[in-house]
């Protein structure tokens, strides 16, 4: 492309015909060593407007080589600066701090069939919204509970999150648990997950490694990768005995969702 891109003859500066003034020459072959004996200093040039064949000073040469390569240089840098400005518009983060969202999680929904005495399902107005009050913590925890308290299963799990780290609200494990208990009741796969390293780490609950088996790998089977892998962790530390009874209980069918056994 640079190769006809002559900036020298599109400004009018350089090698000129002596006939008709244009700048479209080339350079032209020397006709014989006398030619080029009786021209030193000059170039022989051709016109390509009107086939005009001419000398010119080699120096008129050399400023039209001049002209293009600092054109080039500069034409270069052009496009490096807009693409630098382009990529830094794309790459610019999001400024702000996170702030506590509550989604939907929609393995809930697939993880059993609705029936006539499920909780209704909820609109993104009783969805709890952290943006909605980002300088008070308090009233986002507000809004979970609330959410909670309505059977919305991703604000139990979140609730359960914030009380057992103590981040913006009083720690309290205890509630936590109870969150989390009700929130792997459901189905739901992060709150399986959540109970089972309740179980395991003692968190608001007797430390019970065969019941964080059952929890984690009910979570690994609803394709929670977080899960597989502790699970996986769990075992390594685990008895034969607590291994045999933690495989029982996860494949009866009397086991129940809050972590012991269904009443006859």
């Amino acid at each position: 492309m640079l190769k006809y891109l002559d900036i020298a003859r599109l400004v009018g500066a350089g090698i000129k015909c002596t006939a008709c003034t244009g700048t479209r020459c080339r350079q032209s072959r020397w006709h014989s060593k006398h030619e080029k004996l009786g021209h030193q200093g000059f170039q022989p040039y051709r016109c390509e407007d009107c086939t005009n064949r001419f000398f010119a000073a080699s120096s008129a040469s050399l400023e039209r080589t001049l002209i293009n390569s600092t054109a080039y240089v500069m034409l270069g840098i052009g496009v490096l600066t807009a693409a630098d400005l382009w990529l830094g518009s794309n790459d610019d983060p999001a400024a702000g701090r996170v702030e506590l969202v509550s989604t939907i999680n929609t393995e809930e929904s697939m993880a059993r069939p609705r029936d006539d005495t499920e909780a209704p399902n909820h609109t993104s107005e009783e969805t709890p919204d952290a943006k909605r009050h980002p300088e008070d913590p308090a009233d986002n925890v507000v809004l979970l509970q609330k959410a909670a308290t309505n059977g919305h299963a991703g604000a139990m799990v979140q609730l359960g999150q914030i009380l057992s780290a103590g981040k913006g609200h009083p720690k309290d494990a205890r509630q936590a648990a109870k969150w989390m208990q009700l929130a792997a009741a459901t189905g739901n796969a992060e709150g399986m997950f959540e109970l089972g390293r309740f179980y395991r780490n003692g968190m608001g609950l007797p430390q019970n490694s065969v019941h964080a088996y059952v929890w984690l790998n009910r979570a690994a089977a609803a394709n929670h990768l977080g899960a597989m892998h502790e699970r996986d962790d769990l075992v390594r530390t685990m008895s034969a005995e607590e291994l045999r009874e933690a495989h029982d209980r996860a494949l009866s069918e009397d086991w129940g969702n809050d972590g012991g056994r269904r009443k006859q």
